[in-house]
Parts: C-alpha cells; structure tokens; sequence
C-alpha cells in the first residue's frame, strides 16, 4: 500500500494533514516517522471516541446491574460518525491488504507450513522436544508446540522435516 493509496482513506488524510500541520518538519522528511504519527492520532482519536461516546451511553440507558446492560444496548461503541469512517478504514484494508492476491498466496502457503508440521510432528512425535512428545494427548502438545513457535523457525524447522522450501 502506498501514502497516496491511504490518502484516499478520509480517516488517514484527516490525521495526516493534522500531523503535516502539527510537524512540518516531519512532513518535509515524510516517511515511516511521519506514517507513525498518523496512526498514533487515528488511534488516539479512536480511543478518545470512544470513552466518550461509551460515557454518554452510560449516562443515557443507567443500567441498574449487569444483567441489564447485557440484555440492552451496547454500552460501548464508537460513535455514529467514527464507526463510519472505521468502516471505511477497514473496506480499503480488505480490499488493498488482506485480499491482495500476494498477501492472500503468503497465507496460503504460511497455512500449508502449519499444516505440514503438523503432520510431521504427529506421524513422528520423536521429532518433539521431550517436553511435548510425552504429554498424554499428542496433538494437544502439537498444536501448543507450534503455537510457540517463531516463524522463522516454523519455516526451519518444515524445511528439516519436509525438505521443501516454502519461502526463499
């Protein structure tokens, strides 16, 4: 994704101008230092918005006890305008990032990682540390062990068990 792309986001390009404004040094220079300062006031912004529209619904329904503020309307939540602009936020992202055709192969084939270790280990438990080969329910440990892992060493680890190379 480019600076230009999330520009075209009205959440980004309102917190990017008010950081240009704020910082004019750091919008001559551009870059990730300035994209920081973006996201931590979007962040802030959404924070602020929602104490305070979280606030004034409190204020307005007054639960008695916590089974009525289950049973009523949510208590916590952005407001009107901010949930709109959120929402516009994350279309861009789904459509621009999560979707992208390399972001969504990357997942495919970090899935297949997972999947293959998962085999391996299970087929041949004595590839575990002891710690986990031991424990009475096999795949539980597995999926723990896995879990844990780094994915560097996730790719290292498939590498040695698999012999193929999923990732250069």
């Amino acid at each position: 994704i480019t600076l230009d792309q999330l520009l075209n986001v009205p959440l980004v390009r309102r917190f990017h101008e008010e950081a240009e404004r704020a910082h004019p040094a750091l919008a001559r220079q551009g870059g990730r230092r300035l994209l920081s300062e973006v996201v931590r006031r979007m962040l802030s912004a959404q924070v602020h918005d929602l104490i305070a529209q979280s606030r004034q619904r409190l204020n307005e329904y007054r639960p008695r006890d916590a089974q009525e503020a289950r049973q009523g309307e949510p208590l916590v939540a952005f407001s009107g305008p901010m949930r709109q602009a959120i929402t516009e936020l994350k279309r861009f992202l789904f459509r621009e990032l999560y979707r992208h055709p390399q972001v969504v192969e990357t997942t495919r084939r970090a899935q297949g990682v997972v999947h293959d270790l998962f085999a391996a280990y299970t087929s041949r438990p004595e590839e575990l540390p002891l710690e986990y080969s031991q424990r009475p329910d096999l795949h539980r440990a597995v999926c723990d062990y896995i879990a844990g892992m780094t994915d560097r060493f996730a790719l290292r680890e498939h590498e040695r068990l698999t012999g193929q190379r999923l990732f250069a």
